[in-house]
């Protein structure tokens, strides 16, 4: 009676030890949407400024370079010719999507236009992308891997070997 207990408190365990396995394995599949590194960065769609939507979730598959900025920001200017530098030199490698907090196109472009910078910006309006990213300072950098989960964010702004380092291109 001993050995039939025996096996059965087994056959037991081994199937609850499979049914929490499967559940902890699929868990990892599916990583919590938020803004800390190991979570899947919150999706967006935002109007660039040749006017075409852009769409976070369209660059899955490729490694991503989200800055948010503003052009009245000083540290902001100052690290954007190393973010024009990436864009010109690993561009294949990672797609940059500059972000401007809630100024005017206009304004935007001529920024862009007058210091011959050419990665692409897209427009957060309303603020509600920087709002949903928590972003509470400016330049803000958040680096996302080809699945869609962070691997690294910064407030501050940062030099062109961080930029590799932080998206892990080198």
């Amino acid at each position: 009676m001993n050995k039939k207990l025996i096996i059965s408190f087994i056959i037991i365990a081994a199937a609850a030890a499979s049914f929490f396995f499967i559940q902890d394995d699929s868990s990892i599949e599916q990583a919590e949407v938020g803004t800390e590194i190991g979570e899947a960065a919150p999706d967006f769609s935002l109007p660039g400024i040749n006017n075409e939507e852009v769409k976070l979730s369209d660059y899955r598959g490729k490694k991503v370079f989200l800055n948010f900025w503003a052009t009245w920001c000083p540290p902001c200017r100052a690290e954007m010719p190393d973010i024009q530098r990436l864009y010109e030199e690993e561009k294949d490698d990672i797609v940059i999507l500059a972000v401007n907090i809630g100024e005017e196109k206009g304004k935007v472009v001529d920024h862009l236009n007058i210091s011959n910078f050419s990665f692409p910006v897209v427009l957060d309006r309303d603020k509600s992308t920087a709002a949903e990213y928590l972003v509470r300072g400016i330049p803000t950098s958040y680096f996302i891997d080809e699945n869609g989960t962070i691997i690294n964010k910064v407030t501050g702004a940062i030099s062109y070997q961080q930029m590799l380092n932080l998206a892990e291109l080198d």
